[in-house]
């Protein structure tokens, strides 16, 4: 008789995973930190369907709870008595239970930047949802709409041939040029003025770029953070040759998400292995071009001096996922009138906006209660402007500001950038201009 398949299979996960899923000692200091579960027992949200939880039932959507859970059922269909006698069949209500809980998850990472055992949560959450994509378990709301929308090679179903449509007549696009500025969907389409500040702050640095146009397709990163790989492997080696056909030798972002991606995910889907050019966030080429001189603070020729009080939001994919926390601070240390502030929680310890792993299309009620949360943070050291280097970070803390009684207002870096500099921000005539946020 053939034996029966585990109820949660291993499929997905690396054999460290495994190992780390059952390393974790229970310490409890993850329950500290985690942003959902502050929301979840705060009961300022509630998960669908989760209504009257007990505190104890509140604590299945903490990282230690999760972990244990996973090991469990793993433990059920692949331990020793599992050997011996068969899986123990899981119901099957207890694993979508346990993927409601993992798709109720930022992926921001506090839980394993504060975790004793160093355990890399967040490849263990995103190893989870694929495999439960695998076995028709997942995504998770209008997650399930993400791979229909990427038919058009972005996220808004726009015509690629508008991708640079928001352009300046007067930015000069090489063809060819070892810099390459990757815009990113959101830039492209729905925060086009990011687009603008930064293509027009590079021209004004004297910084020769090239761009792939229509030959941009979306960087995945909604596919792969919530479990959906089908056309990974693809659009990520599209993007990697056509930036090769450009000549590339450093791609930069203005968009965290693709940052991210693009550094720590595209490697793992790139046919030909280690990427044949540099991943950097705009902030650290800059960093990188005034610490060897090819930049000076005087070629940015400031022109309007900011007279605001200033804080800044690290975004987790560009922050706590790749370590770039001076370079953005350096870069409004030298804003003329801009006094910058820190929040009490910065660097590694920032609190999440809400908007990533998925959450803001899938669970849209609980990233606007996290990003009032982080308009809070900004309130209590008075500042004017929260400002960050992620698109999606400006979407959800801006919906936060919204919704909220305060004057504070959010403007991307590059935007603060090219304000004081005196650029031209206006936008082009174009297809998209009523579709901004």
């Amino acid at each position: 008789m053939a034996r029966r398949e585990p109820s949660l299979t291993t499929e997905r996960f690396t054999t460290s995973q495994l190992l780390e899923i059952d390393a974790c000692t229970r310490c409890g200091e993850c329950l500290n930190w985690c942003p959902v579960l502050e929301e979840i027992e705060e009961e300022t949200f509630t998960p669908e369907g989760r209504e009257g939880m007990t505190d104890k039932q509140k604590m299945d959507f903490s990282p230690k709870n999760k972990l244990t859970g996973m090991r469990e059922m793993l433990n059920k269909g692949y331990g020793l008595r599992a050997k011996l006698f068969g899986p123990r069949q899981i119901p099957e209500d207890d694993v979508l239970k346990l993927k409601d809980e993992i798709y109720h998850c930022t992926t921001c990472g506090i839980c394993s930047t504060v975790c004793e055992a160093s355990i890399n949560t967040v490849e263990i959450w995103e190893s989870f949802r694929r495999n439960a994509v695998m076995h028709k378990r997942g995504p998770y709301g209008k997650q399930t709409g993400f791979v229909d929308l990427l038919a058009s090679h972005n996220v808004f179903a726009a015509d690629q041939e508008d991708r640079l449509c928001w352009v300046p007549e007067d930015i000069e696009i090489k063809d060819k040029a070892d810099v390459a500025y990757f815009t990113g969907c959101t830039a492209a389409f729905r925060m086009q003025r990011v687009g603008v500040a930064t293509t027009r702050v590079l021209q004004a640095l004297d910084i020769p770029f090239t761009m792939l146009g229509p030959e941009e397709w979306c960087c995945v990163s909604v596919l792969i953070r919530t479990g959906q790989l089908e056309l990974a492997e693809e659009f990520v080696n599209h993007n990697v040759n056509a930036m090769i056909d450009k000549g590339v030798k450093t791609v930069i972002y203005a968009c965290a998400g693709c940052h991210r991606t693009s550094r720590i995910d595209w490697p793992k889907f790139y046919e030909g292995g280690d990427l044949p050019f540099e991943i950097l966030a705009i902030s650290e080429y800059m960093d990188r071009l005034l610490d060897d001189g090819t930049l000076s603070e005087s070629d940015f020729d400031w022109k309007n001096p900011l007279k605001k009080r200033v804080t800044f939001h690290d975004s987790c994919h560009t922050g706590r996922h790749c370590g770039v926390y001076d370079a953005p601070r350096r870069i409004y240390d030298m804003v003329p009138g801009a006094e910058f502030v820190e929040m009490a929680r910065t660097r590694e310890l920032q609190r999440c906006c809400g908007a990533g792993g998925g959450i803001k299309a899938g669970v849209s009620d609980l990233a606007l209660k996290m990003a009032q949360k982080r308009v809070q943070d900004a309130e209590l050291v008075n500042a004017d402007i929260i400002t960050c280097t992620c698109p999606f970070c400006r979407r959800n803390i801006m919906d936060g500001i919204n919704a909220m009684d305060t004057n504070i207002i959010f403007k991307d870096q590059q935007e603060i950038l090219a304000e004081a500099m005196g650029l031209d921000l206006t936008l082009p005539d174009n297809p998209y201009i009523d579709k901004q946020m």
